[in-house]
């Protein structure tokens, strides 16, 4: 068998998907396509002539050829200032098609798949030669992405589980569409923002971890000894302890049979430490426990009142006042609510008084 025939045999197939095509010219609709299914190379083929059709006018051949020069003496290393050669008109023709031949579309990321939207991602594809063809706007498929985004594009879909190593594309509706344009995402991806890249790679393995029978078992014991610790009064090791549970309980708690377990587990743990952290005057560690499990249950009363405590002692009154007020709504006890804001009171005045007496100093040694 030869090389050609094996990868035809072994080309990942997909079944009928829908996507959205959004033309340029606002006076369209957007249309939900159908793409009746084959193998995903296909797919993207499909796309790509698409694009490629959107010819060139002789302007724009021009500037395109410039700029393809320019690249190719830029990767020639040219040391002198020495201008540019010219180039014929059936070498500028030659330049333009084996460009061509080679663009495709350029990826946009729209919703970048995560356990919170269950790993459907979903971009936008569109000419990677638009800037070149002097294409008009896309004014919605632009609202969508936050950025300017040149002639035709479509919208798709696809389901990216890192922990299962699956990736296949999804239906991607109107409904969709008209989600992301009334509401488009606050996060604009780009790849050349190296802190952004590194979160999202850090992002990607927390949700490639699994978690074990073994590792479920370890965190109780671990949870187990922290409140022994907690109870004898040593709050340090308990801290450890704890830790130690938070950690192996950190990861795909949703591939487990019984998550809502192992996640009690994990929330009690970082609610113990949030409690042991705060005893040990580190305040903003115990906010950042107490704001991990409001993550995972935005209505837990014991994580708001963590919260609250520890941004008293961290002097924040202000995000202080806002927990508390979160606090109050669900429910927490009147007294202790009561107590708390006074303490808010109490400590805004000190550190207003604190902030008169040193701007006194500075003014009275001047």
């Amino acid at each position: 068998m030869s090389t050609g025939e094996s990868a035809e045999l072994h080309e990942p197939t997909m079944g009928p998907i829908k996507y959205v095509f959004i033309p340029v010219e606002e006076t369209r609709e957007p249309k939900e396509l159908l793409f009746a299914g084959g193998s995903d190379e296909e797919f993207r083929g499909s796309i790509t002539q698409y694009f490629r059709q959107k010819l060139l006018s002789q302007e724009q051949k021009n500037e395109m050829t410039k700029h393809l020069v320019q690249k190719a003496s830029e990767s020639g290393n040219r040391g002198d200032d020495t201008a540019p050669p010219q180039v014929s008109a059936q070498q500028q023709n030659e330049l333009i098609s084996e460009y061509l031949e080679q663009t495709s579309f350029e990826i946009v990321p729209i919703v970048m798949p995560a356990r919170d939207n269950k790993f459907v991602g979903t971009s936008l594809y569109i000419d990677d030669s638009g800037r070149f063809k002097d294409l008009p706007l896309n004014c919605r498929a632009s609202k969508i992405a936050q950025r300017d985004i040149r002639g035709d594009a479509f919208l798709l879909s696809n389901h990216d589980d890192p922990a299962l190593d699956e990736w296949g594309r999804v239906d991607c509706s109107l409904s969709t569409y008209n989600e992301l344009l009334a509401s488009p995402p606050t996060t604009k991806y780009d790849a050349s923002d190296r802190a952004q890249m590194a979160s999202l790679t850090m992002q990607r393995e927390s949700e490639t971890k699994c978690i074990s029978e073994v590792d479920v078992s370890k965190a109780k014991e671990a949870k187990e000894a922290g409140n022994k610790f907690f109870t004898e009064g040593d709050i340090k090791a308990a801290v450890q302890a704890y830790s130690e549970c938070a950690d192996l309980t950190e990861g795909r708690r949703d591939l487990l049979p019984n998550e809502a377990e192992v996640t009690s587990l994990r929330v009690s743990a970082l609610l113990n430490r949030s409690l042991c952290l705060y005893r040990l005057g580190k305040n903003d560690d115990a906010a950042h426990d107490a704001r991990a499990v409001l993550q995972i249950d935005a209505k837990n009363l014991k994580a708001h009142h963590h919260l609250t405590k520890a941004l008293c002692g961290s002097r924040d009154y202000d995000e202080a006042a806002k927990s508390l007020e979160a606090y109050e709504k669900l429910g927490g006890q009147p007294q202790d609510i009561a107590q708390i804001r006074q303490s808010i009171v109490e400590g805004k005045k000190r550190l207003m008084q604190e902030e008169k007496n040193k701007y006194a100093k500075m003014f009275a040694s001047t």
